[in-house]
């Protein structure tokens, strides 16, 4: 019988039979070309399910993976449009499970599955399998409830497409594993970069949330360290943000986790933290937490400094295990060195801050003590010179003429008083200059500098910029002494011909400059200098400035020194009071 001669029916069913090849056909071609574009793992599910969805003319289709022990959906097509699915079965649970125990296509309805199901519909799932038959994970579809059931047509169908889609979905998981050890890798080297770098205990402790979180797939979480006789937390971690929290727990108390492995020393691992007695009411009410894992920071004495605790693996949907809390562990523990040391800096530089004090209270009780001497020469000592002075030349006068010789010895008696009344002027000026309290730094250093190059015959420019206004007593004080030692150490050391001083204030800061021609020195003997760089320095160090020396041999020396000077400075007298604003 001839094409013409078959019966009507006959000749419309082969034609809708070769409209369902050309359609199946087309759809598989382009599942094989999305195969071959190579998309990242969430790009290629939700289009292949898009595919099989339109191949099938079905409600719904879902394509999971396995992740560690079940196959997780995360998205899926319902009724022609993507949605999110964050779905996911373990061995034996619901259709998924029952394949991935079987790795065997399976036809029927949900009820068959899981008896108790509301509505009855027909699914279809099939897993997906590589060339050694390791399961990959499982497409599922889903038809409207009172349709006809899928046939071994359909199933087999979408075997086809999971034989096709299995080099493609291969290729997807290990770029995307590749992407999250790479992503790890850069994790972890932040976190040992933070470890390494300068940081308070509490940031340390955040930043070990932070990171321990995205290691384990957890997006939430708390940490707190050992205060006094509690444990303080100050921030609650979670979708990416710190969120306030202030709370205080008892060390050595086991009804809470940070209390129980502080206690124990080891570990703590709940599934379900609304059931479990150890749960924070705080933390489950406000933040939902649904399984947790806590871990004690403890240094290399075993001392416990604090807790780290992580919250919601894989949102909830995941527990935690033993290979997580080594894990954290190990962080914790290296976090723990990092917060040992920063507490030992602390303790540091508050010796180093007290030490300071202690030095600036002694340059005090000097100057003071100098300004004491330099009065008592002036009044006392300078009194008695006068005294003697005004007797000899009553003495003069009595003297007969008739005894030149004793004129002319009380005549030389003056003038040595004369001599001594000026030196005793001089350590007077030297040991605390009248005019440095009376007029300030620049009237100082002007006439300092003038008698210096007068002694010594030495050149010396000085160049004061700003100096409108008073600085603060100590501030003058150092800037004075250190001008007198630089210029001391140029005459006894440097051999020069000249020297230029420029003192400017500007932006709350007084810069200080010495320059001088002379022979210099190499930069490795700064390492056996005298006091006097020593104490230029040490008495800089201590208004946290800044102090340096450039120098070479045969290339002069110059001395650069910074003092921060405070705003609203004029009542400042006190060396101290300076020394704790700069700190």
């Amino acid at each position: 019988m001839t094409e013409q001669s078959k019966p009507p029916d006959q000749s419309g069913r082969l034609k809708q039979d070769n409209l369902r090849l050309s359609h199946d056909l087309a759809q598989l071609q382009t599942i094989a070309r999305i195969i071959v574009d190579e998309p990242g793992q969430a790009d290629l599910l939700i289009r292949l399910s898009e595919h099989i969805a339109r191949l099938l003319k079905t409600k719904r289709v879902m394509i999971g993976t396995l992740v560690d022990d079940a196959i997780v959906f995360e998205q899926m097509i319902e009724d022609g449009r993507p949605q999110a699915a964050n779905r996911q079965f373990r061995p034996g649970e619901g259709l998924a499970g029952r394949v991935m125990i079987n790795k065997q296509p399976y036809l029927g309805s949900n009820t068959s599955v899981d008896p108790a199901a509301g509505e009855r519909y027909a699914v279809l799932a099939v897993p997906i399998l590589n060339h050694q038959r390791h399961l990959l994970g499982v497409i599922e579809c889903h038809k409207p409830p009172y349709s006809l059931p899928f046939t071994q047509k359909d199933a087999a169908l979408v075997q086809t497409i999971a034989l096709q889609m299995t080099p493609g979905l291969e290729r997807a998981l290990l770029f995307g594993q590749m992407e999250r050890w790479a992503g790890s890798f850069e994790n972890l080297l932040t976190f040992n970069a933070n470890l390494n770098g300068k940081l308070e205990p509490a940031i340390l402790i955040r930043r070990l949330v932070e990171h321990a979180a995205g290691f384990l797939g957890a997006n939430a979480g708390l940490a707190g360290l050992v205060d006094g006789e509690e444990i303080v937390t100050d921030g609650y971690w979670q979708n990416g943000r710190w969120r306030p929290l202030d709370l205080h727990w008892p060390p050595l108390e086991t009804a809470c986790t940070p209390g129980w492995v502080l206690v124990n020393q080891c570990p703590y691992i709940t599934d379900s933290y609304r059931d479990d007695t150890l749960a924070n009411y705080t933390l489950l009410e406000t933040f939902g937490v649904k399984n947790a894992l806590c871990v004690p920071i403890m240094d290399a004495r075993e001392d416990v400094l604090g807790f780290v605790e992580l919250h919601n693996k894989a949102g909830g949907r995941e527990p935690f295990t033993w290979s997580d809390a080594h894990f954290l562990e190990s962080l914790a523990n290296s976090t723990a060195v990092s917060i040992y040391n920063a507490q030992l800096l602390d303790e540091l530089e508050t010796q180093r801050s007290r030490l300071r004090a202690f030095a600036a209270r002694n340059l005090t009780l000097l100057e003071d003590e100098r300004r004491r001497i330099a009065r008592e020469l002036h009044d006392e000592a300078g009194q008695v010179m006068i005294g003697i002075k005004l007797e000899l030349q009553v003495l003069a006068q009595k003297v007969a003429a008739s005894a030149p010789e004793l004129r002319e010895e009380f005549d030389r008696l003056r003038r040595k008083v004369n001599e001594s009344t000026a030196q005793i002027k001089e350590i007077g000026r030297a040991l605390r200059p009248p005019v440095l309290d009376q007029l300030g730094l620049e009237a100082a250093l002007n006439r300092f500098i003038a008698d210096f190059q007068d002694r010594a015959g030495l050149p010396i420019h000085f160049e004061p910029v700003g100096l409108t206004a008073r600085l603060p007593q100590p501030v003058e004080t150092a800037c004075y002494r250190l001008v007198q030692e630089a210029l001391t150490n140029v005459v006894r050391h440097a051999q020069a011909e000249q020297v230029w001083i420029s003192l400017t204030v500007e932006d709350q800061h007084l810069y200080l400059s010495v320059v001088d021609d002379g022979c210099g020195f190499a930069p490795k003997e700064m390492a056996h200098a005298g006091l006097g760089l020593l104490g230029m320095q040490e008495r800089i160090t201590m208004f946290s400035g800044t102090f340096t020396v450039e120098s070479a041999p045969g290339a002069g020396t110059t001395i650069n020194a910074v003092i921060p000077v405070p705003a609203n400075h004029a009542s400042d007298t006190d060396e101290t009071n300076i020394l704790g604003r700069s700190a």
